[in-house]
């Protein structure tokens, strides 16, 4: 690896974990349809696992995931709220979520060669919908018995009942920004060949 992809790599990791820091503290990342919401704080994850790799992913990740134990802890704002506060169960998921959005892209995009927006799309959708398994499972691992009374007696297949409809509108909208990057950053590099060629004529 060398140096410039070095910078690039960090510089994109920096770009990305303020990204979702903002989102989360302006709360923009929080897209209200009807009476819930949709959160967008997973995707810079998805998108940075991508173009940076594992290593950026599992940073940006950790970044997500302590963010919502600090908001979880300074502002409740949902019944499940209390568990994050376990970094088991904030930040654990969203490490582990890096590791499912990086692979699948490899899987799409460097083995299977699917065209790179098509690849973003099938990540962003179904690791949007892994992103929130990992979530609930944690939180049922290491604090069970707590969220089943809170909960009022739902096991964990229930509860993905529940929160399932939010996790759908979520994978929809992961789809569509990953697309969206992946087809402006194929937009702008054919752009820029093609100023290239003027340039050397």
């Amino acid at each position: 690896m060398n140096n410039i992809t070095l910078t690039r790599k960090l510089a994109l990791t920096g770009a990305f974990s303020a990204l979702v820091i903002v989102l989360g503290i302006t709360r923009l990342g929080f897209i209200p349809i009807g009476a819930a919401s949709v959160t967008i704080l997973h995707v810079p994850v998805i998108l940075i696992c991508t173009l940076a790799g594992l290593g950026g992913g599992i940073f940006v990740g950790a970044v997500f995931g302590i963010l919502s134990l600090v908001m979880a802890a300074m502002s409740p704002s949902s019944v499940l709220d209390p568990f994050f506060v376990n970094p088991l169960c904030s930040v654990l998921p969203r490490v582990l979520f890096a590791f499912a959005a990086w692979g699948l892209w490899t899987l799409l995009a460097k083995l299977l060669r699917l065209k790179k927006p098509v690849a973003a799309g099938i990540t962003g959708f179904v690791t949007t919908i892994v992103h929130t398994l990992l979530v609930i499972g944690c939180i049922y691992v290491f604090k069970g018995a707590d969220v089943r009374a809170a909960m009022g007696g739902l096991g964990y297949f229930a509860l993905i009942g529940v929160v399932l409809p939010n996790a759908i509108f979520e994978a929809i909208a992961a789809t569509v920004i990953c697309v969206a990057v992946y087809a402006g950053l194929f937009i702008a590099g054919n752009r820029k060949s093609k100023l290239s060629a003027e340039l050397q004529d």
